[in-house]
This record gives structure tokens, C-alpha cells and sequence, in this order.
């Protein structure tokens, strides 16, 4: 059997019929989402971050990670490190997108120009970092990330028999704990919890949701999964597709050199959207339910490479345990929102009906199509400068 088959063998209980129907629309943009996931990461190149306007959002992240001391992940992909600019006029230069002086100081070998160095002196450039998914990376092969840390903590929690307890770097204690488990799929999607902690004396699941370190996503699930939390987020998200369709509407009509035939790919008319989540939302969004495999309990925040100690009953991770309302509250503003999917992408007047609520489809994968190719994300900080 070939490593196609075995893969399509593996994910296809996914699918409603039991396997991916290249005829069904909804079907086939699932599958090409996933099939992005096992792609491995490669380095960050300059023209990652400057090939095209609609890159330049990651020039600003940079600067954004190095002011908040958000690891960068290097591209051996064991280690993580907080960089600083070995200058401090690029500073200015990164956070202000100014691409002509930067390629003036990077020159022609600019992939291998020295912009960053960390706390020990060691310089750093574009090459030597990772291609991550807020740099335009797909967040590499589950197993090489996310899996991993996922299994590492199982592993972790069941090296020890009987009733035990796991403690985060934190201090966080969760007791009472039997064995950890994978949390199950919801059909059509990835649940919202990562692992489930089977506890003693009748207490319910602990359900875990695992992230990196370097700026861990919030609240997944995309558009199928946040209008089924509630009717509330359901309403909201109609609405910020209503609103993103009108302004996206009046660009296309401003520029009589766009049509519904436009292939909009790798052009700058149709910038990402953001819009805040109201604070009364945000736990709801956090928790998920029970139908998208939650509710989540709590986070862990670690290094992909979980490493323990054992003290008795008692598993010490290296990673924090962060209950949801303690992890809500570190967020105090969170941004949905409208990205496009990678490749050809088409302005459409179409609705598309998701979960029982009906909105704007914005973009398609082909004129008259029916395949989304916009994405809802949420994310701590916005997108880019939009904000409707």
C-alpha cells in the first residue's frame, strides 16, 4: 500500500462518507486543509515577508515578537530563542514595513544578513528561522509539532501507575488523575481540546488543550467550529461576514479593472479584515462545547518537547497548566479575524449557509464557484490594519 492510501485510510472516518468526495465541494477544501498540515516547514527567505503587499503584515509581526519577547522557533526545530535587532534602527524599519531600506541593508544576500541577535551575542538571520505559521508557514507536519508535544505529555502522565497528579512549571496541580488520553475527532473536524485527563472519585474529564510556546493559537475550530458554540458567536460571525462582504463590495466596484473573473491571487485590493470580539464572548469562544470536542478546562503552554520529573505522585512538566478562566483573562482583547486561502481566489456575491446561519461566501476557489476560499482565525493581535 502506497503512503497515499495509507493516509487517505487514516483520515478518512473524518469525512461523512466515510471517505474525501472529490465531487463535494465541502469535502474537498477539508481535505486540502489537512493535506496542508503535513507539509514540513522551511526557512523564512525575504521573499516570504516582502515577495508581495499582502506579505508585509509578517515584517510587522517580526518587530511585534521582538517587542513582546515571543520566541522565535530556529530552523533545526529543537530550539526556541528570544531574538533582539543587532541594530537598533531596525527597529524602525521592521515595524514601519520600510522594504527599500532594509533590502539596501541586507543587500544581495539579504536571506543571510545578520538583523537579529539573541541575549548571548549569537547573530541570527532569516535563514537560520524557522518558516513558522504566523511567518506564512503552514505549522509543519503534525507530527513533528503539535503531535509531538500531544504524545509527549501522554507518554509523560501515563509513566506513572496509579492516582497521580500533574504539576505545571507554574505550580498549576491537577489531581486526581487516572491516565491521559487523545481527545476523540468531532466528525469534520479537529477537537478543540488536544487530551483528556480521565480523573478518579467520579470527577469529570480534564479536557487539555496543548500549545507552543511562541505565540500559541486562540480558540480554533474556524468558521464550522465557532457558529456551533453558541447563537451569540453564531450571529457575530454572520455579521463580521456581512459587514467584510460590503467592504470588500466597495473595493471591487471602486476598480473597473476588477470582475467576477479576476483572479485576485497575488494582488493587493483585497487586504485581511479583523475585527475585536466582544470581552463577554471571549470565554465562550475559549471553552468551546461538547459537539466541536470540548469544553476545554485549561491550556498547557509548553516547548513541543515535553520533558518531566517524577517526585513521588506527582509529574512536573515543562510546560504551564493555565485553567481557561486564568488563560481568558490574560487576553483582555481578541481579534477574528478574514484571511484568504493560499492559491487562486475569485470576489463572489455568493452565500454559503454554515451550521444553520447563512452569509457571505466573499471568495471562491474559481468564477461561479462554491468552494470557500476565505478562512476565519482568531488571533490576540489583528491581522494587518483593518479593522471594520
Amino acid at each position: 500500500m502506497d503512503n497515499i492510501t495509507k493516509y487517505l485510510n487514516r483520515i478518512a472516518y473524518k469525512f461523512p462518507k466515510g471517505y474525501p468526495d472529490m465531487n463535494n465541494d465541502q469535502d474537498k477544501a477539508m481535505l486540502f486543509e489537512m493535506v496542508e498540515d503535513i507539509i514540513s516547514e522551511k526557512a523564512l527567505a525575504w521573499n516570504d515577508i516582502a515577495g508581495e503587499s499582502r506579505k508585509l503584515v509578517r515584517i510587522t509581526t517580526i518587530a511585534n515578537k521582538i517587542q513582546d519577547k515571543t520566541p522565535f522557533t530556529l530552523q533545526d526545530g529543537e530550539r526556541e530563542v528570544v531574538l533582539s535587532f543587532n541594530d537598533p534602527s531596525y527597529e524602525d524599519l521592521f515595524t514601519n514595513q520600510k522594504v527599500d531600506a532594509l533590502r539596501d541593508i541586507g543587500g544581495r544576500s539579504i536571506n543571510n544578513f545578520k538583523f537579529f541577535v539573541d541575549s548571548e551575542g549569537n547573530e541570527y538571520s532569516f535563514k537560520q528561522i524557522k518558516k513558522t505559521k504566523e511567518l506564512g508557514g503552514t505549522g509543519g507536519s503534525k507530527a513533528q509539532t503539535s503531535e509531538r508535544q500531544e504524545r509527549g505529555l501522554i507518554d509523560a502522565i501515563n509513566s506513572v501507575e496509579g492516582i497521580k497528579t500533574l504539576v505545571g512549571k507554574n505550580g498549576f496541580e491537577i489531581p486526581n488523575v487516572i491516565k491521559a488520553e487523545k481527545q476523540p475527532d468531532p466528525p469534520r473536524a479537529e477537537a478543540y481540546a488536544d487530551l483528556r485527563l480521565i480523573r478518579d472519585k467520579g470527577l469529570d474529564p480534564y479536557l487539555l488543550s496543548a500549545k507552543g510556546i511562541a505565540t500559541p493559537s486562540i480558540a480554533g475550530g474556524g468558521l464550522t467550529g465557532i457558529t456551533q458554540i453558541n447563537d451569540r458567536l453564531a450571529n457575530f460571525v454572520a455579521d463580521f461576514y456581512q459587514d467584510s462582504y460590503e467592504y470588500y463590495k466597495e473595493i471591487f466596484d471602486a476598480n473597473d479593472e476588477i470582475t467576477y473573473d479576476t483572479n485576485l491571487y497575488k494582488t493587493s485590493y483585497m487586504r485581511d479584515v479583523n475585527r475585536p470580539v466582544p470581552v463577554d464572548l471571549i470565554d465562550d469562544m475559549l471553552r468551546g462545547n461538547k459537539a466541536m470536542g470540548g469544553p476545554v478546562d485549561g491550556y498547557y503552554i509548553g516547548p513541543m518537547e515535553v520533558t518531566y520529573e517524577v517526585e513521588g505522585n506527582k509529574i512536573i512538566t515543562n510546560g504551564d497548566l493555565i485553567p481557561l478562566e486564568t488563560f481568558a483573562d490574560k487576553y483582555d482583547k481578541i481579534f477574528m479575524h478574514i484571511k484568504k486561502r493560499s492559491g487562486d481566489y475569485f470576489f463572489t456575491d455568493a452565500l454559503q449557509t454554515v451550521n444553520g446561519v447563512t452569509m457571505p461566501l466573499i471568495f471562491t476557489n474559481k468564477p461561479g464557484g462554491k468552494m470557500a476560499k476565505s478562512r476565519l482565525g482568531t488571533n490576540p493581535k489583528s491581522r494587518g490594519q483593518i479593522i471594520i
